[in-house]
């Protein structure tokens, strides 16, 4: 049969609270029952240090025991995260997972030798892995998944509680080979066992009480008188499991969360919740290698219900400072309705982008730096003005967007072309910079005066070039530019200061030369170097078009 690996994580609740206040590791801590009960609120797991303090006892009770004790609520949203890291822990060790329930994975152990050695290396990797995220886990390896299972359940007892500075550790594990394996399910009582308890006590008025006795009975009478159950605890006593792994795909976002115990009406107590939140969060994203590409914010409120802030960040980022000051303007620009009672904070992962340095010429930034600089000027300017400009999909001439700064990857050697292929250089102004174009009396132009470089004789021009756009708006545009190029090698893209907004309106006539009436203004939409006394090179149309 296939091995298979166990890790579980008991006293979920607890765990899960330590992992998000790590100091109350070495504290007297309760985790008590979520609700308005009071001192009823039973008590779910409780630290070494607070004496006398056990599983089941009323709050009421353990603080009568122990005068010093902590207790926290226990939190669905603390026990989700946590359920989360432990599967995350056990894909870094094997990628065919199954997530049995909050706490309890399963996972293929076959073919890992090579990485982690023995079964017992493939153990030590995975109580490692989970305390990586803070976690104390148990971890059996066995044939079939009941049998690790149990393996893990026996391997509880010799857990220990260590503090980290993620949660807790001191994990533990049990290695069930092949040969040993009958002798280890016949040691087991049934009361390891999951088990109805109208059928424990059937089986405790036969005289049964360990899986090694059940074992010996015949199938088909004990079937007969107990059911399919009985059958199925006959099989498991035999260690013939025939549940096969059923591996699920990993999860595509990483999610932390936290409630409160009051209603918060100000930034100021998110802040710190957030913080704590992030760091958890970016400290899974590191250990996978990922970042985060999109944040997405959930408070819930007083009145029940959820509000959804997307945080579309400019660059993949898991920089802790930078993502809360984000979080920060988000909300003080749109406040909630309402009091927030809960918090969770969920991140879109992407792989970590890794750059080979060059081997000659300067060190430039790496991805992960400048991923962290593009968030930081977010967080200064807003994301709305941070990116890169594009060309919409629109026929407005000169029209341009600012989208999400995505650098482009290093581009490769050219190979050597001639210089009639290499294009012009061509840099558009923006703003527009307004310039004098003055003609002879047949309106050649003959002279251009602008600001800086902008000007000089004109020695060759071309146009009108009319563009039309937006024609089925209701204001539509219609704009003659002009080529000109002047002494020095500098071309200019012309166009009237007054563009006429449609057809037949006033301006330059359609086929005349630009600057018809002398000392007409016009304004200088792009620059392009095509030469420098020499033969011009060839490239498209001036500013684009």
């Amino acid at each position: 049969m296939p091995r298979i690996a166990c890790l579980w994580v008991p006293d979920l609740p607890l765990c899960a609270a330590v992992r998000a206040e790590p100091r109350l590791a070495g504290a007297p801590l309760a985790v008590a029952q979520a609700g308005d009960l009071g001192g009823r609120a039973h008590v779910l797991g409780a630290t070494p240090l607070a004496e006398g303090v056990e599983s089941g006892q009323t709050l009421a009770e353990a603080r009568a025991v122990c005068p010093a004790l902590v207790h926290r609520q226990a939190s669905p949203e603390r026990e989700r995260a946590a359920a989360q890291a432990a599967l995350e822990a056990a894909a870094t060790v094997s990628p065919r997972c199954e997530e049995a329930a909050p706490g309890l994975v399963y996972l293929d152990a076959d073919g890992l030798s090579r990485l982690f050695g023995d079964d017992r290396g493939v153990a030590r990797a995975l109580v490692a892995a989970a305390e990586r995220v803070g976690l104390r886990a148990a971890v059996g390896v066995a044939a079939g998944k009941s049998v690790a299972l149990l393996a893990a359940r026996a391997a509880a007892p010799d857990l220990t509680f260590e503090p980290t500075p993620q949660g807790i550790g001191g994990g533990a594990f049990r290695v069930v080979a092949p040969e040993e394996q009958a002798a280890f399910l016949s040691g087991l009582p049934l009361l390891a066992i999951d088990l109805p308890d109208e059928l424990q006590q059937t089986l405790r008025r036969f005289g049964l009480h360990t899986l090694g006795e059940v074992s010996r009975l015949p199938p088909g009478p004990l079937a007969a008188r107990l059911g399919p159950e009985g059958a199925v605890l006959w099989r498991l006593a035999k260690g013939h499991d025939g549940s096969a792994l059923a591996p699920r795909p990993q999860p595509v976002r990483f999610e932390e969360g936290e409630e409160l115990e009051w209603d918060a009406q100000s930034i100021e107590p998110l802040l710190f919740l957030w913080k704590a939140l992030l760091d958890r969060l970016t400290q899974r994203l590191r250990a996978r290698g990922l970042m985060a590409r999109e944040l997405l914010l959930r408070l819930r409120l007083a009145d029940a219900s959820w509000d959804d802030r997307a945080v579309d960040l400019a660059a993949p980022s898991r920089e802790v400072a930078p993502l809360l000051q984000l979080l920060r303007l988000l909300v003080e620009g749109r406040p909630p309705a309402a009091g927030v009672t809960a918090v969770r904070l969920c991140a879109m992962p992407v792989p970590e982008v890794l750059d080979q340095l060059p081997l000659f010429g300067p060190r430039g930034a790496s991805p992960v730096q400048l991923a962290t600089a593009v968030a930081r000027l977010s967080a200064l300017v807003g994301p709305e003005r941070v990116g890169q400009a594009v060309a919409p999909d629109r026929w407005t001439p000169f029209a341009a967007e600012v989208a999400r700064f995505a650098p482009p990857p290093p581009p490769g050697v050219p190979d050597e072309a001639p210089a009639a292929q290499l294009e012009l250089v061509a840099r558009a102004l923006r703003p527009p910079r307004t310039a004098e174009v003055r003609c002879d009396h047949a309106g050649r132009p003959l002279l251009v005066i602008g600001e800086g470089a902008l000007g000089g004789r004109v020695v060759a021009s071309a146009g009108p070039w009319r563009t039309v756009a937006e024609w089925w708006t209701d204001a539509p545009v219609a704009l003659d530019s002009y080529d000109l190029e002047v002494a020095g090698g500098l071309l200019l893209r012309a166009s009237p200061a007054r563009p006429h907004a449609s057809r037949g309106a006033a301006g330059p006539v359609p086929g005349g030369r630009p600057g018809r009436d002398a000392g007409a203004a016009a304004v200088a939409r792009a620059v392009r170097i095509g030469f420098r006394g020499g033969k011009k090179t060839q490239g498209r149309p001036i500013g684009g078009h």
